[in-house]
């Protein structure tokens, strides 16, 4: 059984009702002893501990202190109007924040001198020294400014603001909203966070902010983990964009450089943290959403392989979000082999919300291992599944429910479920018979006559659980909350449950028609609200809206009996029905485009 962290000894028992309640027991209503520097009840769970630092006598908020911007003043940072207002804003506010944290950098270490543009000059690159440790080696762009006619300036805060609203929740690498104006990020990175939040705004020209960040990043001088996580989350939002070339190149930059730096070793945040434990959080953080984000868009880009699963990494495991979020983090992160040693010990261990949706990728990295393989055994296939179907077991009480009492998404949980039924799509659908129609086999331009797949005696049982995985993923769709706030890598999952669904279709003929119906209307909704703010929502949008109007709409003219909603959907009737003249129409191939899968397969036979 794995060692779990080591943590203090208690403080002795008060000698009085204790008048506080630590982070963990509050959150849980449960009674807490208020021991320091760790309760009874988070000692006997070994659970992190932490007190919310005392308010009283505190002066007022970061928000308060903060001088606002001049109506005539341009807030989006770039190296060239960085220092100034830095400056500014340095003498005039204290280095305190809300969260009780000092100021990362020393106050004196923005004051700088503006009597001419020689001392400019010098400013700028002793900041850019302080952030990265290199000067810019080319002009740095203006500041950007709207275009003629667009109205009042663009302030960064509101960007920041709906940046940490919608997008960073699913993504939480950068410090906490509370610490991201103190922190000083480089101004390349505050760019890059500026433009994905221009995509919740209807008022901001997204596409000007857009040449702004890349101009910003094509600079290969700062090498640092500021850049890391700037080409990161730039790549995100690029994906989201429907600029996919752009966004593998991007990750692809990101990857090489977190490498380079050595990211991928336990001792680099601590390292470069600054001393900080949140500090360190947020470096930990930034290297597994690497491997997360790699990994999904190696399934998007039907890669066997991803880069970062091959890489030797002993970086510890990220905390629970409500911990990173209020800035309480302690020492003492799990490892990997903690969280895998859970799986056989006595108590009930919790981890993070962060830790299953990196399992989840890990059992990903198998699936895909599996589909770049040109021999594969039964049991192999079986083993991943046994993992995909066990995950969810595993899961503690606490991480029952996606959604809490209070109504709040887990979103980072969301995310690991959508990636466990994403893999299992993966793994069964092209071993199913949910495409073994007449018009699926027939002789189509790119299409591939000659297949193998799995024994007919295991394709019913394959298209069983790829519908399942559908379902699941529709149920997560059904979720009454925001869509905004899912990450734009949901729409992939959606649109696989969709071709699910419609392949499905064409195998069921007259069966649990409306049902399927239902559940494709509802993706189709939840796409077109994602199109408000991401394009690739809106192009596949129209592909599966094209598909489906074919399969529903035609097939339900040439049903010769009236439609039964049937109790269950769970099995898949092998036989076609008897009209299945409106198959003839079906646009497979447009279906076939919409499916990244490599059905080219051996399937080797139970010896």
């Amino acid at each position: 059984m794995a060692a779990s962290p080591k943590i203090s000894s208690p403080a002795e028992e008060p000698s009085r009702p204790a008048p506080l309640a630590c982070t963990t027991c509050r959150r849980k209503h449960l009674k807490c002893d208020a021991k320091q520097p760790i309760c009874s009840r988070c000692a006997g769970g070994a659970l992190q501990c932490s007190y919310t630092p005392s308010r009283r006598g505190h002066r007022g908020s970061t928000r308060s202190q903060e001088p606002e911007l001049g109506r005539g003043q341009f807030s989006i940072l770039t190296p060239s109007t960085a220092p100034d207002l830095i400056a500014q804003r340095r003498v005039s506010t204290t280095v305190e924040t809300t969260t009780g944290f000092p100021s990362p950098m020393p106050t004196e270490a923005f004051v700088y001198s503006r009597t001419n543009s020689d001392d400019r000059r010098n400013n700028t690159m002793d900041y850019y020294r302080m952030s990265y440790g290199t000067p810019p080696q080319q002009p740095v762009s203006p500041p950007y400014r709207p275009a003629s006619g667009s109205g009042t300036p663009i302030e960064e805060k509101q960007l920041a603001n709906l940046f940490y609203t919608y997008f960073h929740p699913a993504h939480p690498i950068l410090l906490p909203k509370s610490l991201y104006f103190t922190r000083e990020y480089p101004p390349y990175l505050r760019l890059v966070v500026q433009f994905i939040g221009s995509h919740y705004s209807s008022a901001v020209p997204s596409d000007q902010l857009r040449s702004a960040t890349a101009k910003e990043l094509a600079d290969d001088s700062p090498k640092s983990p500021f850049m890391v996580q700037a080409r990161l989350l730039y790549a995100i939002a690029l994906h989201g964009r429907n600029e996919i070339k752009e966004a593998q190149a991007m990750l692809a930059q990101a990857v090489s450089l977190a490498l380079e730096l050595g990211m991928n070793r336990r001792d680099f945040a601590s390292t470069h943290g600054r001393q900080q434990v949140i500090e360190e959080e947020s470096l930990r953080r930034t290297w597994w959403e690497l491997y997360v984000i790699d990994g999904i868009m190696a399934a998007f880009w039907r890669k066997s392989e991803f880069n970062i699963h091959s890489v030797t990494s002993d970086v510890l495991l990220p905390c629970e979000e409500a911990t990173y979020t209020d800035g309480l983090c302690v020492a003492g992160a799990p490892s990997v082999s903690q969280f895998d040693g859970r799986l056989f010990a006595d108590d009930e261990i919790q981890f993070s919300s962060f830790c299953y949706r990196i399992e989840a990728v890990r059992i990903l990295a198998r699936v895909l291992a599996l589909t770049g393989a040109r021999e594969v055994h039964q049991d192999q296939v079986q083993a991943v599944d046994n993992a995909l179907a066990g995950w969810a077991h595993h899961l503690p009480p606490t991480k029952a429910d996606i959604i809490n009492t209070f109504g709040e998404v887990d979103e980072i949980l969301f995310q690991a479920h959508m990636i466990i039924q994403y893999a299992s799509i993966f793994l069964h659908f092209p071993r199913s018979n949910l495409l073994s129609t007449l018009a699926a086999t027939a002789d189509i331009a790119g299409g591939q006559r000659d297949i193998h797949v799995s024994p007919t005696s295991t394709q019913h049982t394959h298209a069983i659980k790829a519908t399942e995985a559908s379902k699941q993923l529709s149920n997560l769709a059904a979720l009454r909350l925001p869509v905004q706030n899912h990450t734009p890598f949901f729409i992939c999952g959606l649109v696989l449950s969709a071709v699910v669904q419609l392949s499905a279709c064409s195998v069921h003929a007259g069966n649990c028609l409306e049902q399927h119906r239902d559940r494709v209307t509802l993706i189709i909704g939840v796409l077109k609200s994602l199109s408000r703010t991401w394009q690739f929502s809106q192009v596949v949008l129209q592909q599966i809206k094209k598909v489906a109007a074919e399969v529903f709409n035609v097939g339900c003219s040439k049903s010769k009996e009236p439609q039964q909603a049937a109790t269950h959907d769970s099995g898949i009737d092998t036989s076609v029905g008897d009209d299945t003249s409106w198959l003839d129409n079906l646009d497979i191939q447009a279906l076939q485009n919409l499916m990244p899968f490599d059905t080219e397969m051996v399937y080797a036979e139970p010896s």
